[in-house]
């Protein structure tokens, strides 16, 4: 059984409602044609503005014909090389989250959760399988038929990523690829320096479980944080004006912690009393969001992370292990040992 992430945004319906960052694409470019000229050439042929990529979005229908260009002009994997060279923070938001995270597991997590932002015609889902934990690319049902090298970008750039968290542990990382051609297979392997298998029926990334307590060297608390409520903050859905949906942006900003009542109605530009009344209109309460919060957070930690209970409860600001137990029985009728056991058995069958 494959578990889901339940944080990803919700899927476009069409390739034409996807748009992807022209620095993403420009990025590609840079390192294939080193020439402007050449670039803009090429652009031309495909209907695009070379000025476009600096400075807005560009439809995911326009990415696919200059992947299409590429792939009919270069040499087999001219792929490979670009995407494995993507620098952290050429991945956004995203990818300094993952390096500032505390731990691999920490980085898998994020990775996971915010796939979707990182590459908008994906979904990943983070699970364990015997001893290795897997993060698999999905792409969306309505790019099945029209983003196989697409997506084996995806995934290169990904593991490129993850490589470099695992430093000199990097050949212990597995590839999996639905759509890598045999002929590149060799050479993605080579420059990664790790396993790759071809024509499986998945996309994914797998690394020893017993890496993801391994830390990051580049972990930074603060700059994390910051990357994660930015990454937060891009999911949000702006038709959301419910108040119960504000207080729920703002608690998981707090990644579990309760930073009280009084700090979220200032946050909101109300007095507690204000927030309680909007909030009972609604049929909701400060109380029933922290701990909606709180019980995701947690069951995402129990089940994607290796952290000792003690230590998910003090994450989530108990003090006392024996209180946080107590809360998680309530929310979930089970002890969150047992809900770990389960959730691990059921993804192991």
């Amino acid at each position: 059984m494959v578990i889901s992430r339940h944080t990803d945004p919700p899927a476009p319906a069409s390739v034409g409602a996807i748009a992807l960052p022209g620095s993403y694409l420009s990025l590609v470019l840079e390192k294939l044609f080193p020439d402007p000229d050449a670039q803009q050439r090429l652009l031309a042929d495909v209907g695009i503005d070379a000025e476009d990529l600096l400075r807005q979005d560009l439809p995911l229908s326009q990415v696919l014909k200059v992947v299409e260009a590429l792939d009919s002009l270069l040499p087999s994997a001219w792929h490979v090389g670009p995407c494995l060279e993507f620098e952290p923070a050429q991945h956004g938001p995203v990818g300094l989250a993952a390096i500032s995270a505390r731990t691999l597991g920490d980085a898998l997590v994020v990775l996971a959760r915010f796939e979707g932002l990182r590459a908008p015609w994906t979904r990943a889902a983070l699970y364990r399988e015997g001893a290795r934990q897997v993060l698999e690319l999905r792409p969306l049902p309505a790019l099945v038929a029209d983003s196989k090298l697409l997506l084996e970008m995806s995934l290169l750039a990904l593991a490129g990523l993850i490589a470099s968290l695992l430093g000199p542990h990097r050949s212990e990382l597995r590839l999996e690829s639905a759509n890598a051609d045999r002929s590149t297979q060799a050479t993605i392997s080579d420059r990664l320096g790790c396993s790759l298998e071809a024509n499986c029926h998945r996309s994914a990334i797998s690394v020893p479980a017993e890496r993801l307590k391994q830390p990051c060297l580049l972990a930074d608390r603060e700059l994390h944080a910051l990357m994660v409520h930015r990454c937060q903050k891009l999911l949000r859905r702006p038709d959301d004006g419910r108040w119960s949906g504000r207080v729920l942006a703002c608690l998981a900003e707090e990644t579990g912690c309760n930073p009280g009542l009084g700090a979220v109605a200032q946050r909101l530009g109300l007095s507690e009393r204000s927030l309680s009344r909007h909030l009972a209109a609604e049929g909701s309460s400060y109380r029933q969001l922290l701990d909606q919060t709180r019980y995701r957070a947690a069951s995402e930690l129990l089940v994607h992370s290796t952290l000792p209970i003690a230590a998910i409860a003090s994450r989530l600001g108990y003090n006392d292990p024996a209180n946080f137990n107590r809360a998680f029985r309530r929310w979930a009728g089970i002890s969150p040992g047992s809900y770990r056991q389960a959730r691990s058995r059921a993804a192991s069958d």
